[in-house]
C-alpha cells in the first residue's frame, strides 16, 4: 500500500524525522518496504526558466524549423532551433538550458548544445506536455506578458515536494489501509491525536431514490446509497489529480476520482452509478443466479454463478460487489445525475467472488480484510461533501441506509497480572491503559486490574485476550522487553531413531552422493492430472489460480517441474530428492502420505573430458533406493513394496515443456518409517577366507537379473553371501534375442575353510540349475 506523507500529515501532526516514523511503523507491524522521494511535477520544473523571444526567421535547410533567440535575463541570449508552429518573437516562454534534464511520461533525457541542419541550438522551448505542466501537444508553453525573462519556473509554479512510503500490510489488518488508517497507528506509536477528515451535514431529502434491498443479510451486513442529480463529470481540480498522482494513482475524472480518494484516504470503497442506467430505480444486493452474465468495467463478460456477490437492479447484474463495478452502469462524461454506494461487504464472500475471477482490485484489497462497518455513512457524506463542491449538482434522496442487525463491538476481558506473566515484564497499569486507549479500545470497567474492553469493530483481527496482550506489546515496543540475565532451558532428548533424525540420516546420505533436495508446493493445477485421477483429488475451495486449485495426489508433477525449470536455464544433468506429503480421497476419508521422491536426468555425471558421457538409469536409480533401505535396515524383500516406478508420457513432458527424458521414482516413506529397523546387527569379521567365482551366463533378454539371484540363494542358501553383476553385454556374437551377464558370487563357511572339491561341486550345482531354469549357457 503507498502512503502519502504530506497527505499523512493532513491528519496528525508529526514532530518526528520521517526515518523515525518509519521505523516506528515497521516495529509496530506495518512494515515500511520503500521511500521515494516525489515531486507534484516531474522534475521539480528545476533549472527551466522564463524566455523571451527576440526574434524568430526560418531555419534556411528545413521548412518545418525555426531560428530563434531568446533571452533568459542577465543578458544572455541564446540561439535555439525551435519546431514548434506557434512560436512568435515577443513572447514569453519556458526555456531549457544546456544541462536541464527534461522529464516527460515516457523518459529523461538532458539538453545538450547541438547543430540541427547545420544551426547551433543551446537550447529548447518547452511545450507543457514536455514540462508536465498540461496535455496540450500542438505546441510551445506561452506564458503571461509580465513575466520576467530568468525568472526560474519554480516561482512561478508551486512544486510539492512528497515522500511515497509503501507499506507491506499483513493480511489482519485491514484497519491499516489507508492515510487515517496509518495517521491512527501513529496516534498510539507517537502520542500525538489523530483527527478525521471535516464533513459537512447535507440536506438529503427528494424524490428520486433508489429503493435498496439486501437479498444476504450475511453477505451484506450494510448498504447505504443517495443520489446527486445535476452533476457535470469532467477533469478533477489539480488537488485532487495531484492527492491521487502521490500515490500512483491516474485520475480518471472528477465523481470517480473522488469514490477512489476517499477510499485511500479513510479505507471505505464506494461505487458511483449512473442514476439513469438503474433499470427500475432499485438496487439489490444479492448472489448471482447461474448463466447470469456482466460486462465488467474492463470490458470483460464474465459468466456468474450462486458462488458471486453481485449488485443487481430491477433486470441485471450492475457490479461484482466489493470488486469491480459493471461497464454499462458507470460514470462517464454524459453522465448526469448518480448513486453513490457506499456498503460493507462480507470479507469471505468478497473474496470469493475476485478470486474465481482471478481480480484483485484496490476495492476488493480492502473489503477482503475488513472494512469498518460504522464508516458507511461517514464516506457517503464525506463523498457527497466533495462531488457537491467539484462536480456542482444537488441531493435529491434522502440517504438509504439499510442495516438489518447493526455489528456491535466485541467484547474481551483481560487481567493485567496474566498479561505480565504471559510477556515475562510488568508493564505498569498506568501505561497499558494508556496503550489501549491510544487504540481506541474502550475501557468499560477496570476492577482492581481486571479490564473489561470494547475492541472497535474496524479491528475484527482482536478477538481474545492473547490478540490484546499483541497489541498491548508492539505498541510498548518488543525492544524495550529486557532480556533475561539468566535463561532457564531444559534440553530435550530425542530419539535417535526419531521421523526428523532418520530423515535426516537419508537426506545425508542422498546429498554425499550427488543429489540436490529441492521443496515445492502442495498445490498443483488440476489439469496435469487425468479425469480418472481427479475423482480422487482434493480441490481448494478458494483457490489463488487455476494452477494451484488441487492439493498434489504426487510428486512426480514437482519433479518434473523442477526438472524443467533447470533444463530451460542449461542445468541439465539432475538428480533431485524431494520429502512431501501427498493428499487424496478415499471413499469417505481423506488420506495425507508422505512420500520421498528420486529423480534423475541428464547424464550420470556432469560434462568433463575426464568422464565418458553417460546417461542415466533407472536400474542405478533403483540400485539407490535399494540403499536407502539397507541403511533403515529394511530387509531386500521389502522394495517392491514400498517402490513405485513412474512412466513419464509424452503428455506430461508436454505438459511441462520438457523434451529432455527424466526417470523418477517414489517410496513410501511412511511405510519405511513404519518398516525401519532402529537396532543395529552386529555380524562377526569372517575368520575363514571368502571364496569368489565368477561365471559368464547368456540368457534370454527377458530374463532379469533378479531371477537369477533368486537361483542362486536357492541354491547356494547359507554359504552364499552376496552376488556382484560386474558387466553386461549385448551383441555379437551372441544372437539378438541374447544378452551376457558377467556375475561374481561370494561363497563362505563360518565352521572352516572351503576347500577346492567343496566349492567346485557348489559352482556345478549352481551352473546345473543355471541350465535347467533360466535355459542358461555358460561362456568359458
Amino acid at each position: 500500500m503507498k502512503i502519502s506523507y504530506n497527505w499523512l500529515k493532513q491528519f496528525i501532526n508529526l514532530d518526528l524525522p520521517l526515518k523515525e516514523i518509519c521505523e516506528k511503523l515497521t516495529m509496530s507491524g506495518l512494515e515500511v518496504e520503500h521511500i521515494i522521494k516525489t515531486e507534484s511535477i516531474k522534475g521539480g520544473l528545476a533549472n527551466l526558466v522564463v524566455g523571451e523571444v527576440l526574434t524568430k526567421e526560418k531555419h534556411p535547410d528545413a521548412d518545418k524549423l525555426n531560428l530563434t533567440t531568446v533571452s533568459i535575463g542577465n543578458g544572455t541570449t541564446l540561439p535555439i532551433v525551435c519546431g514548434a508552429p506557434n512560436v512568435a518573437a515577443g513572447q514569453k516562454v519556458v526555456v531549457a538550458p544546456v544541462g536541464t534534464t527534461i522529464h516527460t511520461a515516457a523518459d529523461s533525457f538532458e539538453i545538450k548544445k547541438a547543430k540541427i541542419r547545420g544551426q547551433v541550438s543551446e537550447g529548447m522551448i518547452c511545450g507543457e506536455d514536455e514540462i508536465g505542466l498540461g496535455s496540450d501537444t500542438t505546441g510551445i508553453m506561452v506564458l503571461d506578458a509580465a513575466s520576467q525573462p530568468g525568472t526560474p519556473l519554480t516561482e512561478l509554479y508551486d512544486v510539492e515536494i512528497d515522500h511515497q512510503i509503501e507499506i507491506a500490510i499483513i493480511p489482519n489488518r485491514g484497519d491499516a489501509i489507508s492515510h487515517l488508517g496509518v495517521a491512527r497507528e501513529l496516534q498510539a506509536l507517537t502520542g500525538n491525536k489523530y483527527k478525521k477528515p471535516a464533513i459537512e451535514s447535507i440536506d438529503a431529502r427528494g424524490q428520486m431514490r433508489v429503493d435498496v434491498a439486501i437479498g444476504s443479510p450475511a453477505a451484506c451486513p450494510r448498504y447505504s446509497g443517495i443520489t446527486i442529480t445535476g452533476v457535470e463529470v469532467k477533469e478533477s481540480p489539480l488537488w485532487l489529480q495531484k492527492r491521487l498522482k502521490s500515490i500512483d494513482l491516474k485520475p480518471i475524472n472528477n465523481v470517480v476520482d473522488i469514490t477512489n480518494f476517499i477510499q485511500h484516504e479513510i479505507g471505505q470503497p464506494l461505487h458511483a452509478f449512473d442514476y439513469d442506467k438503474i433499470t427500475g430505480k432499485k438496487i439489490i444486493a444479492r448472489y448471482a443466479t447461474e448463466g447470469e452474465k456482466l460486462t465488467t468495467l474492463d470490458e470483460v463478460e464474465r459468466e456468474l454463478n450462486e458462488n458471486h456477490l453481485i449488485i443487481s437492479d430491477e433486470k441485471k447484474p450492475v457490479a461484482l460487489a466489493g470488486v469491480l463495478g459493471g461497464l454499462h452502469s458507470g460514470v462517464t462524461t454524459d453522465t448526469v445525475n448518480i448513486f453513490i454506494e457506499s456498503a460493507y461487504f462480507n470479507p469471505a464472500a468478497v473474496r470469493k467472488t475476485a478470486k474465481s475471477f482471478g481480480l484483485n482490485t484496490d476495492s476488493s484489497y480492502r473489503f477482503e480484510r475488513g472494512v469498518d462497518p460504522e464508516m458507511v455513512n461517514f464516506a457517503l457524506i464525506r463523498a457527497v461533501n466533495l462531488v457537491l463542491k467539484e462536480a456542482g449538482g444537488e441531493i435529491t434522496s434522502e440517504v438509504v441506509d439499510i442495516y438489518p442487525e447493526a455489528i456491535e463491538p466485541l467484547q474481551i476481558e483481560i487481567k493485567l497480572d496474566e498479561f505480565n506473566k504471559f510477556i515475562g515484564h510488568e508493564i505498569p497499569e498506568e501505561r497499558a491503559v494508556e496503550i489501549l486507549q491510544s487504540l481506541e479500545i474502550k475501557i468499560s470497567r477496570n476492577n482492581d486490574g481486571n479490564l473489561f474492553l470494547e475492541v472497535p469493530r474496524y479491528r475484527p483481527d482482536v478477538e481474545r485476550p492473547v490478540d490484546v496482550y499483541e497489541e498491548i506489546l508492539r505498541v510498548y515496543g518488543f525492544n524495550n522487553i529486557p532480556i533475561p540475565e539468566k535463561v532457564n532451558y531444559q534440553p530435550s532428548v530425542i530419539d535417535n531413531n526419531a521421523p526428523n533424525k532418520v530423515k535426516a540420516k537419508i537426506s545425508n546420505y542422498l546429498a554425499n552422493i550427488g543429489f540436490n533436495e529441492i521443496m515445492n508446493n502442495s498445490l498443483i493445477a488440476s489439469k496435469l492430472y487425468s479425469e480418472e485421477d481427479l475423482v480422487r483429488a482434493v480441490y481448494m475451495l478458494n483457490p489463488l489460480s487455476n494452477d494451484m486449485n488441487v492439493l498434489r495426489m504426487d510428486l512426480v508433477n514437482s519433479a518434473l517441474s523442477s526438472a524443467a525449470y533447470n533444463v530451460n536455464r542449461k542445468n541439465a544433468d539432475l538428480k533431485f530428492f524431494e520429502f512431501g506429503k501427498v493428499y487424496f480421497k478415499q471413499e469417505k476419508d481423506y488420506i495425507e502420505r508422505e512420500m520421498l521422491q528420486l529423480t534423475f536426468t541428464g547424464n550420470r555425471h556432469p560434462e568433463h573430458w575426464s568422464v565418458k558421457a553417460q546417461t542415466a538409469t533407472s536400474d542405478e536409480l533403483k540400485a539407490v533406493a535399494a540403499n536407502i533401505l539397507q541403511r533403515l535396515n529394511i530387509p531386500a524383500k521389502h522394495l517392491d513394496k514400498v517402490l513405485t516406478s513412474h512412466h513419464i508420457t509424452k503428455k506430461q513432458m508436454k505438459a511441462h515443456s520438457l523434451k529432455q527424458d527424466v526417470i523418477t521414482i517414489s517410496l513410501d516413506w511412511d511405510a519405511c518409517l513404519k518398516l525401519a529397523n532402529p537396532g543395529i546387527t552386529l555380524k562377526p569379521i569372517p575368520v575363514f577366507p571368502i571364496v569368489r567365482r565368477d561365471l559368464s551366463l547368456v540368457l534370454d533378454k527377458s530374463v532379469t537379473y533378479k531371477e537369477v539371484q533368486k537361483i542362486a540363494n536357492q541354491t547356494l542358501q547359507q554359504t552364499l553371501t552376496r552376488t556382484l553383476l560386474f558387466d553386461v553385454y549385448e551383441g555379437k556374437p551372441l544372437a539378438d534375442n541374447q544378452k551376457s551377464f558377467a556375475i561374481g558370487f561370494f561363497l563362505y563357511n563360518p565352521k572352516k575353510t572351503m576347500e577346492d572339491t567343496e566349492i567346485e561341486n557348489l559352482m556345478s550345482k549352481l551352473i546345473a540349475n543355471f541350465e535347467k531354469n533360466l535355459n542358461a549357457t555358460i561362456r568359458k
